[in-house]
This record gives structure tokens, C-alpha cells and sequence, in this order.
């Protein structure tokens, strides 16, 4: 007799044999007992489930001649036939190879025959390869099939099979069968057929089979026939210990090696797709009843050393690589390159900062410091200590409301102004904190810190035009007075007097509590106290300088200022011009003699925008052709020497092509290029054409 596999030697016979299907079983079992079963079922779940053996049964049932609560006899002739394969009762097409509408309506003439039984059983496995044509001519007799015919439909793709077809059938899902389940079958098996295999065996096979009985017992066969030996698993645990480790090299070692063993790329891949996968539901605290109790274990910690967010990475990248495997030339090239990316010091991308976060997360829940991360250019930054360590070495001091460290006076102002305050309520925060400190008065604190700090500079106004707006650079043609100017940030006698002091300096040296900073890297003193001082406080307001409340002088003043910084038609068109008289905000600016409006209004808004750089205020320019202004003897524009015609000719170039010459250095013309595709062409003058 020739040797049968175990999963065919071992196939159920009965409903109460076949292992974690019960509420399948259950359902069929009473159908039959109580008289009561559907004309079409269609059964679907993962191979290796029990769908093709459960409709074998139930077609035994529904023909048994000795029916015992539901269940079959299996010793009368009708099971037995059926049990060999020769009964004229159970018709069995495989839908993945009789697809076409030929198979199918082969089957529905079938069915109109009687048979020996009195019911006819039709299987359909894989029905969700059937073409659409085939469904929908299967449609009709499954709908309304003869009496004595019952149909059962197999897939593992329910959602391929039509709607129609699911609406007229009772849908069973057949689900994966649990570890303890398998592992209870095999030692069943393993006993009755006197198998010499031993609990590491039986755990491989189990782990091999992941929820399939029909994978289990192939998994059990062939260590039976390896004489007991395990085969080499893939190596999933070192490429875990790679990722955890974040060694690219390692992950590329372990490939190389399993390559080297005869592992193929794409199995090695999808296994590690599946591990990562179970690991994933178990850092999530789901259950997994196909995974052994030691598994399970290990993927828990395999979970809380990596973190959820890499391994939802890690399944998305491997599984990415998994299809770039069908058309790259080297299978394994997909592979290595998405664990070198996992394996690599985590990115800055949204999902490698969630991860690096929950890796903080972990190690603090845990109770222990956060792992250092690992050697490398890229995970050197990470490695570094901590900027300003000045916050540990401070003396333990009783924390009071009054026993507190002085912040400087830039963050004292920043959080008043923060908070809707200005300079003098930072002033009246830090006499108060100083006050509280040293036990005297806020007036003599606030009198200590006027008496330290020193006084600003004040720049003598420029004559006929306003100061320039604080953070505007000055003219290249006006001079910046001597009294304004910035001085050296590193002078090479460090004097008290700073050119530009910070405001609220403090009273004495550092205090003894020294102050957290944030950054690493000292700031001079002077880009310091530049930094600290307010570009525009509203306890200070600026003089005003713009043309509200200006007079024509100060805004002709401007223009002269900013004339040499204009292109050369602005300045003409500002040549010999005067400003008129200023209206709110509108300058009326009359042209000079020669000036034309439209060429004018051309570059009014290079000039308006340099007059409020200048001013530091909105204004609108308004002008108007010569001798139409109403006002006289206002301030001329003189703008240096620019003619207008050499302006305009500057603006733009024309150029006459009746100057242009013939090129004399070009081997071959277009003309010449014309005649050669055109064999027999002939050029011809314009004289020639017009005669």
C-alpha cells in the first residue's frame, strides 16, 4: 500500500473529529439530525481549516443509512463509497482549474440526473476562481437547485465571490486553530502512530503550522522523515536582535548567511513579515491563540525592547520589500536594503521620532534610564551630555517663596512682556525678586540696580531729516554718526561702557544660584545685551518718522537720502523734481521739466517703497507733470546728473536687425540643411519669386 501524508491519513471523518470548528459543526450537525439543512453553504476561512473534510462529512450525513444523532455511521455503504472516492452521490470540481462557463454548465446538466443516494452533494473548491461569466451562469440552479441536490462552495477569498452567490448560500467562517489545539492533535497522532519525535519536535512543528492542522501535519511529516531532526528555521531571532541593536552590518550578516544555508529571500521575508506581525499584536496586548506559550513570551519581549511604532515601520518597509522582490533581478537586494534602512540611527520623520519616544517611554516605565544610543556618526549628537550642567552642581537650598535664583534680566523682561507688561514692570519683577533675596527695600533694590546699570547713549538727531527706524540699515550714501555708530562686539579694553548695554543689567556679579540657560554655546557679552535690548518698546515710542506730522524739508531730505540707491530711470524721473506738499499720508511730488508723467508713474513704487524704508511709515506717492502744481517754491530734487534719454536707452535696448551680419564661421546654413532633405530643390531670389 503507498504511503499517505498524515494529514490524509488522519482527515476527519466524523463532525465531533474535526478540532476548533465548533460552532460550524455544531450547526451541521443539527441541521442534519432535525431535517433541516440549506440547499447551498459556503464555507470559507485559511487553508488548512477544515472546510473540504467538514463538507466530505456532511455529504456522508446527509446519505448515511444509519445516522447517529446527527453525526455519520461511517461503516455503511454510502459513507464507505464516499469515503473511497467511488460514490455516485459527491461530485467534486476544482473551481481553479474548471473556471469557464463550459465546467459549469457541464455541472448543471448533472445535476438534473438522479443518483443511487438520496442526496447529491456538489463541492466547489476554490469557488472565487470562477470567471464572472461561470458565476453568473452558476447563479440560477444554485438559487433553485432540484431536491435531492445540496451544494457546498469552498474558498479562502470570500470577498471575491460575487454578492449574488454569497446571498444565496449560509456563509460559515472557518477560523485558525489555537496552539494548544495543535499541539493536543500532534501527540494524538504522534501516539497512535508510534512516531519517535521528541517536545522540541512537536514545539517546531506547532510554531511551523501557525493555526493550520494541514501545515502542522506536513511540518510532523517531515521531521519524521528527517529522523527527528528539526530543520533549520529562519533566522528571525538574530535579524530581531539586529533591529534592537540598530547594526545594519549584522542585519546584512544574517541575510548573507541564510542565503548561504539555502533559504530563499522571499520565504526568509514573509516569515519575517509574520513574526513581526505577532510580536505586533502582542505589544498591543491582543490575544494570539496560534502562538506556544514560549513564543508568545518571547515576541513580548522582542515587543517591549523595540516598541510599537518599529514594528508597525519594520512590517510596513519588509512588506514594501516583499513586493519590489517579484520584479527586482536579485530577490534579496529589496531585502537587505529595508533592514539596513530599519537598522540605521532612527530619522527625523514623524515615525522616527513616535519611535524614539515611546523607546523613552518604555525605559522610564520601566524604572531605568533610557538606553544609550548606538555608536555611530549618526547616533553621535544623541551621545552628547547635556548642554549646561549648571542646574546639578547647585548647593540644596531651602526653596521659599523668597528663596528662589535670580533669572537674568533679559528673561525677567521677556516674561513681562510675555505676559503684557514692558521694561518697567521687568525693572520693578527683578527689584522685587532682589529685595526679597537680600532683605531690604524694593526702593533701595530698585535704586541698586538704576545705580549698576549703566546709561544708554542717546545719538544727536541728523539735521534736516528724522533718525532711521530701529533694524533698518543706514544708507549707503549717508554717513552713520559717530555717536550711533555700533562698536567692536570684542574690544580689546573691556571698559564698563558698552556702546549698547543691556537695559536691566544686574546690580553685582552672578549670583551664588546659578541660572539654567538653554543653549550651550556662550554668547558675548555685547551680542548679549544687543540681543536683550528691545527693538521698539511701547513704553519708549519712537519720534514719529513718517510723513504724518513731517514736513516737506524732512521728506525731501528722504529722497535726496535714498536717490542714489534708485536705478538709473527712478533717479531720472526724480531729477529736477520738488516735493510739493504732504497730505496725511500722500507726498504730492511734482515732476521736472522734460519728465513725463506715464514714464514716471513707470517707477513710482521703487520709489515709494525706498521713501518708507527710509521714513518708517505707509505713505503714497503722488505725481504730477511740471507746472501743474499749486504750490511754489518748494524743495528741488537735484539726484545727481542722469539724463532721461540715457535712462530710457539704459531701461531698454532695441536693436536694428538691418545691423546684424551674416555669421561667417558656420560650416553649414539652414538653408543649406533645407536643400539636402529635399533632393532637386532650388533656391531661389526674392526677385526670382515675385518675377
Amino acid at each position: 500500500m503507498a504511503h499517505l501524508s498524515l494529514y490524509r491519513r488522519y482527515r476527519p471523518r466524523r463532525f465531533d473529529e474535526v478540532r476548533g470548528q465548533e460552532h460550524v459543526t455544531t450547526a451541521l450537525r443539527n441541521a442534519v439530525r432535525h431535517q433541516t439543512e440549506g440547499h447551498a453553504y459556503l464555507f470559507s476561512g485559511p487553508r488548512g481549516t477544515g472546510k473540504t473534510s467538514t463538507a466530505r462529512i456532511l455529504a456522508k450525513a446527509l446519505n448515511c443509512e444509519n445516522l447517529q444523532n446527527g453525526e455519520p455511521c461511517c461503516e455503511c455503504t454510502p459513507c464507505v463509497e464516499m469515503e473511497a472516492g467511488r460514490s455516485f452521490d459527491l461530485f467534486e470540481l476544482d473551481a481553479a482549474s474548471n473556471n469557464g462557463v463550459d465546467a459549469v454548465r457541464d455541472l448543471i446538466e448533472r445535476t438534473a440526473v438522479g443518483s443511487p443516494g438520496r442526496t447529491k452533494v456538489y463541492i466547489l473548491d476554490e469557488v472565487h476562481m470562477l470567471s464572472a461569466a461561470a458565476s453568473n451562469a452558476l447563479l440560477k440552479t444554485l438559487e433553485e437547485p432540484p431536491d435531492h441536490v445540496r451544494f457546498v462552495l469552498a474558498t479562502t477569498d470570500p470577498q471575491k465571490v460575487l454578492p449574488t452567490i454569497r446571498s444565496r448560500t449560509q456563509h460559515f467562517e472557518f477560523q485558525l486553530l489555537s496552539a494548544q489545539e495543535l499541539e493536543t492533535q500532534v501527540r494524538s497522532i504522534v501516539a497512535d502512530a508510534d512516531l519517535d519525535v521528541d517536545d522540541e519536535a512537536i514545539a517546531w512543528v506547532v510554531q511551523k503550522g501557525r493555526g493550520s492542522s494541514r501545515d502542522t501535519l506536513s511540518a510532523l511529516d517531515q521531521v519524521v522523515a528527517a529522523g527527528g531532526v528539526v530543520a533549520r528555521a529562519e533566522p528571525v531571532e538574530q535579524l530581531y536582535e539586529s533591529l534592537a541593536a540598530q547594526d545594519p552590518g549584522r542585519a546584512v550578516a544574517v541575510i548573507a548567511d541564510a542565503l548561504a544555508q539555502g533559504h530563499d529571500p522571499r520565504v526568509l521575508g514573509a516569515a519575517f513579515v509574520d513574526s513581526l506581525r505577532d510580536a505586533f499584536l502582542v505589544s498591543l496586548h491582543v490575544d494570539v491563540p496560534h502562538l506556544p506559550e514560549q513564543d508568545r513570551d518571547q515576541y513580548g519581549r522582542w515587543a517591549a525592547a523595540l516598541g510599537t511604532a518599529a514594528l508597525t515601520r519594520a512590517m510596513e518597509t519588509v512588506g514594501a520589500a516583499l513586493v519590489e522582490m517579484r520584479q527586482a533581478a536579485d530577490p534579496r537586494v529589496p531585502l537587505e536594503v529595508a533592514l539596513v534602512r530599519l537598522t540605521m540611527a532612527p530619522d527625523d520623520s514623524v515615525a522616527g521620532l513616535v519611535e524614539r519616544i515611546e523607546r523613552l517611554e518604555h525605559a522610564l516605565a520601566a524604572g531605568g534610564a533610557p538606553a544609550a544610543a548606538p555608536p555611530g556618526p549618526a547616533a553621535q549628537p544623541a551621545s552628547r551630555p547635556a548642554p549646561s550642567p549648571a542646574p546639578q552642581a547647585a548647593p540644596a537650598q531651602p526653596q521659599g517663596p523668597a528663596d528662589v535664583a535670580e533669572p537674568s534680566p533679559r528673561k525677567v523682561e521677556s516674561a513681562a512682556s510675555s505676559n503684557g507688561g514692558g521694561p518697567a514692570q521687568a525693572r520693578a519683577e527683578l527689584a522685587r525678586r532682589r529685595a526679597a533675596r537680600e532683605g531690604t527695600t524694593e526702593a533701595e533694590a530698585a535704586d541698586a540696580g538704576r545705580a549698576a546699570r549703566p546709561s544708554r547713549p542717546t545719538p544727536p538727531p541728523v539735521p534736516g531729516a528724522p533718525p532711521p527706524v530701529s533694524g533698518a540699515p543706514p544708507s549707503a550714501a549717508e554717513p552713520v554718526p559717530a555717536a550711533a555708530a555700533p562698536a567692536d562686539p570684542a574690544p580689546a579694553d573691556p571698559a564698563p561702557a558698552d556702546p549698547v548695554p543691556a537695559e536691566p543689567a544686574p546690580a553685582e556679579p552672578a549670583p551664588a544660584e546659578p541660572v539654567p540657560e538653554l543653549r550651550a554655546d556662550p554668547v558675548p557679552a555685547a551680542e548679549e545685551s544687543l540681543a536683550a535690548q528691545p527693538a521698539t518698546p511701547a513704553a519708549e515710542p519712537v519720534p514719529a518718522a513718517g510723513p504724518r506730522g513731517a514736513d516737506v524739508a524732512q521728506v525731501a531730505a528722504a529722497l535726496d537720502a535714498v536717490l542714489p540707491e534708485l536705478r538709473a530711470p527712478a533717479k531720472a524721473a526724480c531729477q529736477d523734481g520738488s516735493v510739493v506738499r504732504v497730505e496725511d499720508t500722500t507726498v504730492v511730488f511734482e515732476l521736472g521739466t522734460g519728465v513725463p508723467l506715464r514714464h514716471a508713474e513707470r517707477f513710482r513704487a521703487d520709489i515709494e517703497s525706498a521713501l518708507r524704508a527710509r521714513l518708517g511709515s505707509q505713505i503714497t506717492l503722488h505725481l504730477v507733470p511740471s507746472g501743474e502744481a499749486d504750490v511754489a517754491g518748494a524743495p528741488r530734487i537735484a539726484g545727481g546728473a542722469v539724463d532721461l534719454a540715457e535712462a530710457e536707452a539704459e531701461e531698454a535696448r532695441v536693436i536694428d536687425i538691418t545691423e546684424l551680419e551674416d555669421a561667417t564661421d558656420v560650416a553649414e546654413t539652414g538653408i543649406d540643411r533645407l536643400t539636402k532633405a529635399f533632393p532637386g530643390a532650388v533656391v531661389l531670389d526674392e526677385d526670382e519669386v515675385t518675377a
